[in-house]
């Protein structure tokens, strides 16, 4: 659901994050690679299987429009890699400080910036994205509130000086802020209304030209085709060499990889796992293979509330069913063992990941035998029954036949990732049937319910199963965010709901120490592996191909910082 981070050095990284409110200072902006001799000009043509399903921060799932936002919108820091790893740089921010007792971040900003419509882009614009996403974060903004965690206000000193005041120190202030989009205050402020609604519900890529500060402008926006970005002449960094970057979105990868052969695109940012030997003997391509961060899941529904199924509230029965799914089976089937297996929902992107987890054995006999002892008995069909309950959420007996909701938009081969747990359910006496839902924007109203309301904890009522993907960070607070209850109807997909897991995740973000941080992180884990909110299958790999006519890709940056766009050129 979110955009994937390559893994390099990590170290390196959480250093520069506990930097955040260590008292030093940063200054740097990452400039484009290259030398005076660099060939400006060209379209860049990008072809991927992730759509731009929206551009405004408060609302939107799919990788690419994580990566379109970053484009566009100014954000105080970034990410940079280099010889050593990832490190934190200034893209908006020149530099930053941190007062004495930790509280107060201060960023003194480019000065003379503007939008791209030539008003001014100041602290004020800054303050005011902090403050109303503050404001309405357990509504309409709780999408990008996540980056502002212990936030309680902001406020422009001068029209280039914004302080940021916490409620206490945080530790990954900076790598909270990474994901931090700044909006122009003078559009979006009018949304605000009465209660905020608007600012959830807006979408700015349908009216061009958009206002924006980053190295480019929507020229032209096709959700499900052809989205266009050219520079911004008011950009306050590095420009960029191409004369225009397009995103294609293709529903058919076979048909993606023939454009790329055929010289229609330039670079394809994810190759389909089948494809990855056959274009290896193309001459005119290059392709990148690094460790990647994207992992796939099964995910149950979590809430507490929920009215049907709820046998599949017992972690007993979860890990039972997940004990017969055989993973090695998906790596060399579904990712043409490009994929290795992982526990946690952070994935091994984090250098923060909990060993201990698992590791979940492929043992269909233990699941079965699980399954007998709680008196899941099978039916005369092979199909395991579940006994009548009474109480506040009584059920009839049923069968144990469940939906597995599946997205049309991943980057793997979802239906025959569900095949192989099809398969593996059947075996533990359990009938699943895949229901398509649709783009990743359908398939999550399956799961959080058209009338999803966190005031009211209502939503997550009706879906059973689902199979997606999540794509983290290095620092893992955003991984584990999505399932507080203050994610509800934003990015939770489980609907899990649980005050003690809330306030470890409040805990570890105000956590300086880095290794008692980590022993709060670790519990975290452990808790989400203990209730099976997921049951994590396979961290896949980073694979992406580009012609030899461009050049100044970085696979491993992604796009965490504007100059993995910016800094790409023509070769000659």
């Amino acid at each position: 659901m979110i955009r994937p981070m390559r893994m390099a050095t990590m170290v390196v990284a959480l250093a520069v994050l506990a930097a955040g409110c260590s008292g030093k200072k940063a200054v740097t902006t990452p400039s484009s690679s290259g030398s005076a001799a660099v060939k400006k000009g060209g379209i860049l043509r990008i072809g991927t299987t992730s759509a731009i399903d929206s551009l405004n921060p408060y609302n939107y799932i799919e990788t690419q429009a994580t990566n379109a936002m970053i484009m566009i919108y100014p954000q105080l820091v970034q990410y940079a890699h280099g010889p050593d790893g990832f490190t934190i740089v200034g893209d908006f921010a020149d530099s930053w400080s941190t007062s004495t007792d930790g509280k107060d971040l201060t960023f003194k900003l480019k000065p003379n910036a503007k939008w791209s419509d030539g008003q001014a882009l100041t602290a004020d614009d800054a303050a005011w994205t902090i403050n109303t996403t503050v404001k309405y974060q357990n509504g309409p903004t709780a999408e990008m509130a996540s980056a502002l965690t212990h936030v309680k206000s902001a406020d422009a000193s001068d029209a280039s000086t914004l302080v940021i005041h916490y409620d206490a120190p945080v530790g990954n202030a900076l790598a909270q802020l990474e994901q931090l989009w700044i909006l122009p205050r003078h559009v979006w402020e009018p949304l605000i209304g009465t209660n905020g609604h608007d600012l959830k519900t807006f979408h700015p890529e349908q009216h061009l030209p958009m206002v924006v500060g980053g190295a480019y402008s929507v020229k032209q926006y096709e959700k499900k085709g052809t989205t266009e970005f050219i520079p911004n002449p008011n950009f306050y960094g590095p420009k960029s060499y191409a004369e225009a970057v397009t995103l294609t979105y293709y529903t058919n990868s076979d048909s993606m990889i023939a454009d790329l052969e055929h010289g229609q695109l330039d670079w394809v940012d994810q190759v389909p796992f089948n494809a990855v030997n056959p274009l290896t003997k193309d001459t005119s391509i290059v392709i990148d293979k690094v460790p990647g961060s994207e992992t796939t899941n099964i995910t149950w529904n979590s809430n507490p509330r929920k009215l049907k199924n709820r046998e599949l509230l017992d972690p007993q029965v979860k890990k039972a069913l997940s004990m017969c799914v055989d993973r090695d089976q998906i790596i060399s089937v579904v990712f043409s063992g490009y994929a290795s297996k992982v526990e946690s929902l952070v994935g091994d992107i984090s250098p923060l990941e909990n060993p201990n987890l698992g590791p979940l054995q492929h043992d269909c006999a233990g699941g079965n035998a699980t399954l007998d002892q709680l008196g899941y008995t099978k039916g005369s069909d092979g199909i395991r029954v579940v006994p009548a309950t009474t109480g506040q959420y009584a059920q009839p007996a049923h069968p144990m036949s469940y939906e597995i909701v599946t997205p049309t938009t991943t980057d793997f081969n979802v239906d025959r990732e569900f095949d192989i747990v099809k398969q593996g359910f059947a075996a533990a006496g359990v009938k699943v049937t895949q229901k398509v839902g649709g783009d990743s924007t359908a398939s999550y109203a399956l799961e959080t319910d058209d009338n999803c309301d966190a005031s009211t904890s209502t939503g997550y009522a009706h879906f059973d199963i689902a199979m997606w993907d999540w794509a983290g960070y290095i620092d893992p607070d955003f991984m584990l965010s999505v399932v507080t209850k203050g994610q509800w109807c934003s990015w939770s997909d489980t609907g899990w709901d649980n005050p003690a897991y809330d306030k470890l995740y409040d805990q570890q973000g105000a956590t300086v120490d880095p290794e008692a941080r980590k022993q709060i992180v670790y519990q975290m884990q452990q808790m989400i592996y203990d209730n099976w909110l997921y049951t994590q299958l396979i961290n896949e790999q980073y694979i992406d191909a580009h012609s030899k006519t461009w050049i100044g890709i970085d696979a491993d940056l992604n796009a965490y910082a504007k100059t993995y766009y910016t800094a790409v050129h023509q070769t000659g």
